[in-house]
């Protein structure tokens, strides 16, 4: 789903302060110029335009190591593991914004400092090394696929050098033609098994299930159009075991969703051509207006059926 508006908030309190943002892939001041992903940019976008915002500050919240300074522009020169970020989303809508800072402490120095002191607001998500590349640690916002990147390497003058990398990937606004509007006098919801149509399922879901009450047909078209389209150029599955769900508006629409796998929705109107859309927990909340409780989960760990912070991996 798109940034809440308190990231908008958020962000513009601290933007000002932060380095430069960047969703068109172009490096900002300060910033690295290896080769990014094409990215999508709509000045006219309110998620763009969030998600640049909390980009910017979300390098505001790293904490610094003791004798730490922020460097006024990009090192000159960068050593040779700072050149571009260790990890980088293949999402066509991401935001992005570096900082940089000087230590006097050696990089495991600094890392065991970051680790024990994260960044204000954020949560451990993982670490890494290469053979050929520096030590990084990654952090986890509240903000939906936002992420901190902090990389320390040894500069020529002796001192370390502190890469950060905030990205937020924002999904792209919805066209509002596709939104669905009344007159469904019913609504039906259904699951099955492609893949294997033996496989037991759920009696709550192998049957269909009708209601004709208006206030659930208007819950299940209010969830259908707050669903939000599929960030551009990542794909990100989980273990598919078949199982579908269709929901079904009668002279309305037709919604055919993968819910364990890809975590996709195709949404068609009646007369209309098929709109793919991000799933998100659209199948337990429709069945969850039915009094089931949908019984199923991805093989991904929580977190991480997007994209994320660092794309498809």
């Amino acid at each position: 789903m798109g940034l809440a508006a308190v990231a908008v908030a958020a962000g513009a309190a601290a933007g000002a302060q932060a380095s430069s943002a960047s969703a068109t892939g172009s490096a900002p001041p300060g910033g690295e110029s290896a080769a990014a992903p094409v990215a999508l940019s709509s000045a006219n976008d309110p998620h763009e335009v969030a998600a640049e915002r909390e980009a910017a500050r979300i390098v505001t919240t790293f904490q610094l190591p003791p004798g730490a300074t922020k460097a006024s522009t990009r090192p000159d020169p960068v050593p040779s593991g700072l050149q571009g970020p260790p990890l980088r989303s293949a999402a066509a809508t991401q935001a992005t914004a570096v900082a940089w800072y000087y230590s006097p402490e050696s990089p495991d120095q600094v890392l065991a400092w970051v680790r024990a002191h994260p960044p204000t607001g954020s949560s451990w998500s993982g670490s890494g090394s290469g053979s050929v590349g520096p030590s990084f640690l990654t952090f986890s916002y509240p903000t939906p696929q936002s992420s901190l990147i902090v990389t320390p390497q040894s500069g020529p003058d002796g001192r370390t050098v502190i890469r950060l990398d905030a990205s937020v990937i924002w999904n792209p606004l919805r066209d509002q033609s596709t939104l669905l509007g009344s007159g469904a006098t019913s609504v039906s919801v259904v699951t099955t098994n492609q893949l294997n149509p033996r496989q037991p399922l759920p009696a709550d879901e192998a049957v269909v299930k009708t209601s004709t009450d208006p206030a659930v047909i208007h819950k299940v078209v209010d969830l259908l159009n707050a669903l939000q389209p599929p960030i551009p150029e990542t794909r990100n599955c989980a273990m598919d075991d078949g199982t579908r769900v269709r929901i079904t508006l009668p002279g309305l629409a037709t919604v055919d969703a993968d819910p364990v796998g890809c975590d996709e929705v195709t949404v068609t109107p009646q007369g209309g051509a098929p709109e793919n859309f991000a799933g998100g927990d659209l199948v337990p909340r429709v069945y969850a207006l039915f009094g089931v409780t949908w019984s199923r989960s991805s093989d991904l760990p929580a977190g991480t059926g997007t994209t994320g912070a660092f794309g498809t991996r």
